[in-house]
């Protein structure tokens, strides 16, 4: 597995490696700095902040020895990203005004991109057409997140937001389009069998800010559940296998980490565990 070291020394933002048989043999590449970054089938992409003067970002696309092939603009803060399991394909997610989820200002561009050729696939998928109920819906207010990709590399779903409304859509790359198939669902991460999503529930608390729980929603049957996890989590969740459900929490003023990885069982039982410490946007890389 492949994930972003958290942690307040001279490797933090580093990507790092270990095995899943043996997370204690962690290898830090510092050479690669990033606020995000996930790897399937192959190809990568590092989510990597230039600071100075001008705090500028870029996509880093790179192998699975972590050498940058190509590398392209973004025009916001980074916030997610997701690569198709064949590797064929990525997602990135930036905010283009704001900077949180939380609440109601802020502005998304969402963007996929061609991996075997370096280039924009899609520059922002709200150029995309919307179909809901059998018709094309528009919206000045539209919002999309939270790229999550299939196993056939031309499925996705992403997050729509609009009129107070988290939609779950599907997207078909063959036809350029997207479908709303549910509600109420942020940040949505599909399991390797296709059949789940694990996603953020928003829940407002006394005070009237959003907070998260994790919950699994099943595509076929539409029943959803909590996960055992009850604490905030602003993250988007990935897969372990088809039973463990992953995601990064802060870490504790005693482990100094900034960020953790844990993991909770997807059925809803269970308990969360500390996964990898120090350790944030963590993903399985497939070999």
């Amino acid at each position: 597995m492949i994930f972003r070291h958290s942690a307040p020394d001279q490797y933090d933002g580093a990507l790092g490696a270990a095995p899943l048989d043996d997370r204690g043999s962690v290898s830090l590449l510092p050479a690669l700095r990033c606020e995000r970054v996930n790897l399937a089938g192959g190809r990568g992409v590092c989510l990597a902040a230039k600071r100075g003067l001008f705090t500028t970002y870029r996509a880093l696309l790179f192998d699975s020895t972590g050498r940058v092939r190509g590398e392209l603009p973004l025009g916001g803060i980074p916030s997610r990203t997701q690569v198709s399991p064949d590797g064929r394909y990525a997602a990135t997610t930036v905010f283009v005004t704001g900077h949180s989820y939380a609440g109601g200002e802020f502005s998304t561009r969402t963007s996929l991109i061609d991996l075997e050729n370096a280039r924009w696939l899609v520059e922002d998928l709200e150029t995309l057409p919307v179909h809901r109920d059998g018709r094309v819906v528009s919206g000045p207010d539209f919002n999309l997140w939270g790229v999550t990709f299939g196993k056939d590399g031309k499925t996705f779903y992403a997050t729509l937001g609009t009129g107070g409304e988290r939609l779950l859509v599907r997207g078909d790359l063959a036809t350029r389009s997207l479908e709303v198939v549910g509600d109420q669902v942020e940040c949505p991460s599909l399991s390797p069998d296709g059949r789940r999503v694990a996603f953020k529930h928003r829940t407002p608390d006394s005070s009237g800010r959003a907070t998260w729980r994790l919950w699994v929603l099943d595509l076929r049957t539409g029943r959803r559940h909590p996960l055992a996890e009850t604490r905030d989590v602003d993250d988007q969740a990935e897969w372990l296998d088809d039973s463990t459900v992953l995601y990064a929490l802060p870490g504790s003023p005693e482990s100094g980490a900034l960020m953790d990885q844990w993991s909770v069982p997807a059925d809803g039982g269970g308990a969360p565990q500390l996964f990898l410490p120090s350790a944030s946007s963590a993903g399985v890389t497939g070999g």
